[in-house]
């Protein structure tokens, strides 16, 4: 009896170590890859950039409720803390769902502009962020996150502080390209046509493989000039029930003009890129 209670113990000890030694095996694994998940919020932006166990996302959409499945659905159970939320600029459905994230998850810091909302949503946000005690960053030009694998996350907009009451808060707008290896990314926020020609202006590095559309595909935004300085292979528009006509039609003709595939998560759900390594092109996945 005592000797098939040995054995017993010994398996499960054999079996523990082997599922130990396969979550080890495949955080390494996972570490050295890296995955881009424009999440299907509606009518809002929410990017999750994952490596290993690290996560930034840009924007939290619009609804709470939303945004947590999605984010449930692409992270693990076990991993409760996101290193850092973009707020691009202070439009509720940017933020909005930044409230229920901030409950549900440890964020370690937050980074903004200093561009204001005096909408009580936003206020409330900003009183979130602090009772949770989130380090909250203001958003510079050339501030880099460097993620386990070597990618690159660049803000390379707004070249400089930003008015707290601004005419346009589209145009605080923070644009970053994430480079990893052969594969770049250009995330956009809801910038307009004006603070694209001040990217052209200055001569930004924007060329990127796949650009996330400014501003769900508004006519307001996306010029045939500033695609194609981009010269993206292909484009996500984040976009759900609206009724601002997002995605103008003109918008897409000067995509499909340049010959770029157009992916938008109201017809396809989730949209993730996974990149392997930084040698290869990375593979897209939807819903």
């Amino acid at each position: 009896m005592r000797f098939k209670k040995i054995v017993y113990l010994f398996l499960i000890f054999l079996i523990f170590t082997s599922l130990l030694l396969g979550l080890i095996i495949l955080s390494l694994k996972k570490s050295q890859q890296l995955e881009v998940s424009f999440l299907n919020v509606g009518q809002g932006d929410a990017i999750l950039i994952e490596s290993g166990n690290r996560q930034v996302l840009i924007d939290a959409g619009k609804n709470g409720r939303t945004v947590l499945e999605k984010l449930g659905e692409e992270m693990p159970f076990w991993d409760r803390t996101l290193e850092t939320v973009i707020i691009t600029h202070p439009d509720l459905d940017h933020y909005g769902g930044l409230g229920d994230i901030l409950k549900y998850y440890q964020v370690e810091s937050v980074l903004k502009t200093e561009a204001e909302n005096t909408a009580e949503e936003w206020q409330e946000a900003k009183r979130d962020i602090e009772k949770e005690k989130s380090m909250v960053l203001n958003s510079t030009f050339g501030s880099t996150i460097v993620f386990p694998n070597g990618a690159k996350l660049e803000i390379i907009y707004p070249f400089s502080k930003v008015e707290q009451s601004p005419e346009d808060k589209n145009d605080t707008s923070i644009v970053a390209r994430l480079d990893f290896g052969e594969n770049r990314f250009l995330f956009t926020g809801d910038l307009s046509q004006a603070g694209e020609a001040e990217l052209l202006k200055y001569g930004a590095d924007i060329s990127a493989d796949i650009l996330k559309v400014g501003h769900h595909g508004s006519k307001s935004s996306s010029s045939d000039k500033f695609i194609q300085k981009i010269n993206p292979q292909q484009a996500i528009i984040s976009v759900g029930k609206n009724s601002y006509g997002h995605p103008h039609p003109e918008v897409l003709e000067r995509l499909e003009s340049n010959s770029v595939k157009i992916w938008r998560t109201d017809e396809s759900g989730t949209v993730k890129y996974k990149c392997k390594n930084p040698n290869n092109f990375c593979e897209i996945f939807v819903d």
